[in-house]
């Protein structure tokens, strides 16, 4: 709803710079303000770590917009051992399956009272033709807005998604940097991916889980080569290539196990 002082802004906003004859239009202001508010919202201490939030924040030197799902504690200085959990998506979904499979309600249960839990989980839309740049770019946006800390994360890369991942073991600087652990479930793009590639990920001491469905044939193969390369650790499931909503229950337990053993 525009509000009354919304509509001042807009008013007032809509100027030519003296210097620079720039116009600054209304729908410019409204975007700068709306994201304001949302950061506010964020930044609030009085976020239920139960409660799936949703937002958008723009990235990149286009200014895209991506979508989210989030729930946990939000990043703060008080917080420095916070578990950070991003989900990306196949190329057939969208964070929206990470909700109606339950996966998202399973991981954000785990901060409930008598678990105790220290979980942030973000799911994202980031388009799956994304590289390791606008993986890079995302991760900064929603670091700037409070959703992420700025620290390297954990990753679950389903199928295609696993395209910005792979990217980023060519992107030395940037890999540390964002990414803490790694969880493909079918990631083709590893089969493309040259040993090199992949050793980053040793080199740089990232452990990986790499799961599959047992009716998913390319998907083992992905897991094996992890295994065999980087010594991944391989997990199969029951289900088919998107086993992780074929198995809800089972992968977020293996997640979490993941988690704990490699004390991330």
């Amino acid at each position: 709803m525009i509000t009354p002082y919304l509509i001042s802004l807009l008013l007032t906003s809509f100027i030519i710079d003296s210097t620079s004859e720039e116009i600054i239009s209304p729908q410019t202001t409204l975007n700068q303000h709306a994201q304001q508010l949302n950061k506010e919202q964020l930044d609030e201490e009085t976020v239920d770590p139960l409660t799936i939030t949703s937002g958008s924040v723009t990235y990149g030197n286009k200014s895209e917009s991506l979508s989210y799902y989030h729930c946990g504690p939000l990043p703060s200085q008080d917080n420095p051992t916070l578990t950070e959990l991003v989900l990306l998506h196949g190329a057939a979904f969208t964070k929206e399956n990470w909700k109606t499979s339950g996966i998202l309600n399973m991981l954000c249960e785990i901060n409930n009272e008598e678990d105790e839990g220290n979980l942030s989980i973000t799911a994202l839309d980031l388009p799956v033709k994304a590289d390791g740049i606008q993986l890079s770019n995302a991760f900064d946006a929603l670091s700037s807005n409070n959703l992420l800390s700025g620290r390297a994360v954990t990753i679950v890369s389903p199928s295609a998604s696993g395209k910005a991942i792979v990217s980023l073991g060519d992107m030395p600087e940037l890999l540390p940097k964002i990414l803490k652990a790694w969880i493909p479930v079918a990631s083709g793009a590893v089969m493309g991916a040259s040993e090199s590639t992949l050793q980053s990920y040793k080199v740089a001491k990232i452990p990986i889980l790499a799961i599959h469905g047992d009716q998913d044939t390319g998907g083992k193969k992905v897991t094996d080569k992890l295994k065999n390369v980087v010594n991944a650790k391989g997990i199969e499931l029951s289900g088919r290539h998107p086993v992780y909503l074929d198995s809800p229950e089972e992968f977020v337990q293996e997640v979490m196990e993941f988690l704990d053993e490699e004390g991330l």
